[in-house]
């Protein structure tokens, strides 16, 4: 009993982490990028890495700004209450732009490497090693049942 509950949880766990699990799209892939064509997943990828290094710029100008004394509290004050004072506006004024900038940051990356996996699994089908597409699992999953 013991090795039959092992053999069970090994052979789940390589099913789980299996190179055809991982090469797979998912379903969010399959309704978004797969159906984008070849030219269009690398335009937007190269769309997304220019976003991210304008993110970038812009933030570390900001922060480029902070150390060499831009004085941000006055500026916020003024544009959020009319130049009366604010409590904690040095904070709104720093932590504002920089968890702007990671939301940001974290919204490309995460399109572009869903850009990037489909990219390369469409190379590893051109090359011979033909992933199976979803419609192409499911009938396999039919057919052996």
């Amino acid at each position: 009993m013991p090795n039959r509950l092992r053999q069970r949880i090994s052979a789940a766990i390589a099913a789980r982490v299996s190179p055809e699990r991982t090469r797979r799209a998912t379903l969010f892939e399959r309704l978004t990028v797969e159906r984008l064509e070849w030219d269009s997943v690398v335009r937007l990828n190269r769309f997304l890495e220019l976003t991210g290094k304008v993110a970038t710029g812009i933030w570390v100008a900001f922060i480029c700004s902070l150390v060499f004394g831009v004085d941000w509290k006055n500026a916020v004050e003024e544009a959020i209450n009319s130049g009366r004072p604010l409590e904690n506006v040095l904070l709104l004024a720093i932590a504002l732009p920089t968890l702007l900038f990671l939301a940001a940051r974290s919204l490309i990356g995460f399109m572009r490497w869903r850009l990037q996996r489909e990219l390369w699994r469409r190379d590893v089908k051109r090359l011979g090693g033909a992933v199976p597409s979803a419609d192409e699992s499911r009938s396999r999953g039919r057919s052996s049942s």
